[in-house]
């Protein structure tokens, strides 16, 4: 014999509502969650004060570039990206006329060029701030890369490594756009 409908082992509540019906279910789970610790008072809470998490951050200075306005160029992305609780580095893309450009503030040399297939040092660049900058050339995949690094002697570490990377633009282009860290 099938039991009617809302009967048998699992019966529906008729009101609709969460515990109605059955207020003692409601107190046995509270106190359960209450000893186990789960947050519903403080038993068992985490102390959070401003000695047991960082109250502030520390965001790497910008790269400090000025593409000449005669190449067209779109920001895409900018991204805080985290070296530590309270230290966080740069990362802002850019979109020109079939190429991309990247601005790094904060990192490890070695991180940035790996990824490269054949990066080779091609020259330098002063900056206007009178710091040496390496210019490499490489390939990602068969598509042409510059690669400039320096450090930026007014950082500490990680935050004093810069770069900008071009991907995909002519020889002219990448020019115009070196510039505008000059």
């Amino acid at each position: 014999m099938t039991p009617p409908r809302g009967r048998g082992p699992f019966a529906r509540r008729s009101e609709g509502r969460p515990g109605a019906g059955s207020p003692g279910l409601f107190l046995v789970a509270a106190s359960l969650l209450s000893a186990a610790g789960c947050g519903l008072g403080p038993a068992g809470a985490v102390e959070s004060s401003p000695a047991t998490r960082p109250a502030w951050k520390i965001t790497c200075s910008d790269v400090e570039w000025d593409p000449d306005p005669s190449v067209r160029l779109t920001r895409t992305s900018r991204q805080l990206v985290g070296f530590s609780p309270t230290l966080l580095g740069v990362d802002t893309t850019w979109a020109g006329d079939g190429f991309t450009a990247e601005t790094v503030a904060g990192g490890y040399i070695d991180d940035l060029t790996e990824p490269y297939d054949d990066l080779q040092p091609t020259g330098s660049l002063t900056l206007t701030d009178g710091v040496k900058a390496d210019v490499m050339h490489g390939k990602f995949q068969g598509v042409r890369v510059v690669v400039v690094i320096w450090r930026d002697p007014s950082e500490g570490v990680p935050c004093d490594m810069h770069a900008l990377l071009v991907e995909g633009a002519d020889p002219a282009t990448e020019e115009t756009l070196l510039r505008g860290l000059a």
